[in-house]
């Protein structure tokens, strides 16, 4: 979360765990710019949030949320994200 918040374009970054659901941590980072937050997917920080995602004890709802839509996890690989055509990590 440190990381976010010293990141360029990062607004705001938080931790947040409900009391009426111990097993739920909400993680939240709002960017001022989406180009801002792209190009965090590809920092040391998010694919140490990625494996965190990946050995979660169940999967967990992921969303990337700007002002064209809500995206889930597939985002970080979509042509609008990476300017690309087509993306695999197989």
């Amino acid at each position: 979360m440190r990381g976010a918040c010293q990141a360029r374009g990062c607004r705001f970054a938080q931790v947040y765990c409900l009391g009426f659901d111990e097993a739920r941590v909400d993680y939240v980072e709002e960017w001022d710019d989406e180009d801002e937050l792209r190009g965090q997917f590809r920092s040391e920080r998010f694919l140490h949030l990625l494996g965190l995602i990946e050995t979660s004890a169940e999967p967990p709802i992921v969303e990337f949320r700007a002002i064209s839509g809500i995206y889930g996890l597939d985002y970080i690989t979509s042509p609008a994200c990476t300017g690309r055509q087509h993306v695999s990590f197989d």
